[in-house]
């Protein structure tokens, strides 16, 4: 299969990757199939991570199939290893070869008047310890488990400060939720990023777009059993790149001020101190930090 990949500015579209299926023996191209990179709400309701079609002469074939199998191969390197397929309910040659595949049906939904068949592909074997480690963006139904980790790792900091629900209620260790990441992710479109070790999250960052020349890193966060074992630096160096790539010029960080410890880490990946505020609804100073990309 030969691969065509494009992106675009469109806040409704996700990044995603396109093969064509050609029979080198007719020269003809027999089908194609669509990997989205991560779900958003729509895709998580109705279109999934993949999405195929074949030309209808080579229909009944087993192409579908085929090219089915290959993007699940391909979903494996991207880090995508519970994938959504959906097909409307009469399309049964659709649903068999996703089931051919490993579908499972979840449930069926009325989308526009059409009744849509919702499988999930689970691509986890027994040995999902031996999975490469990947960094890539947050799929929608991840936001739980991602909000779990945030509030994991900033709660170790509120423990070692003595911060609590009472007297800190807007720290990140208890404000983070379910409902402030989904709106995030829905509204505000913004960039965020897990790490992946194996099937388990244990690593989380987002970035907030604040003009054309400036990026600010939000929560970059690493579960405390996961600790001293080079994933916040992986984190860091994955957004370093990401928003060199974009054309953002400079990246800041806001931080509890009287953590010596996590301002010198920043510090030894370039960041400069420009600031610190006293805020009367935080019992801790927040500290200011710049890089240039």
């Amino acid at each position: 299969m030969n691969n065509l990949e494009c992106s675009g500015d469109n806040q409704n579209y996700v990044e995603d990757s396109t093969f064509f299926c050609l029979d080198e023996d007719r020269d003809i191209v027999v089908g194609a199939v669509n990997i989205r990179h991560y779900l958003n709400e729509a895709l998580l309701i109705s279109g999934g991570h993949i999405g195929d079609g074949v030309r209808p002469s080579e229909r009944g074939k087993g192409v579908a199939t085929e090219m089915i199998g290959l993007a699940l191969e391909e979903c494996k390197r991207l880090g995508i290893y519970k994938v959504l397929m959906v097909c409307d309910k009469d399309n049964t040659a659709s649903a068999k070869s996703i089931m051919n595949n490993g579908g499972v049906l979840e449930n069926e939904l009325e989308v526009e008047g059409v009744i849509e068949q919702r499988y999930w592909i689970n691509l986890i074997s027994e040995e999902a310890e031996k999975l490469p480690d990947v960094i890539r963006h947050m799929s929608m139904e991840e936001v739980q488990e991602s909000v779990d980790v945030i509030r994991a790792a900033f709660k170790t900091v509120a423990d070692e400060f003595g911060f609590t629900e009472e007297n800190a209620p807007r720290f990140t260790a208890f404000a983070t939720d379910d409902r402030r990441l989904y709106y995030q992710f829905s509204v505000e479109h913004k960039p965020m990023y897990v790490y992946l070790k194996g099937d388990k999250i244990v690593g989380y960052y987002s970035l907030a777009i604040l003009n054309e020349d400036e990026v600010e890193l939000n929560n970059l966060a690493v579960l405390p059993e996961e600790r001293h074992r080079g994933i916040g630096q992986k984190l860091l160096k994955d957004c370093f790149e990401r928003v060199k790539a974009s054309g953002i010029k400079k990246l800041k960080i806001g931080i509890v001020d009287e953590n010596v410890r996590l301002r010198k880490w920043y510090e030894s990946f370039g960041f400069i101190h420009t600031g610190s505020v006293k805020f009367d609804f935080f019992p801790f100073t927040c500290g200011y930090m710049e890089r240039d990309i």
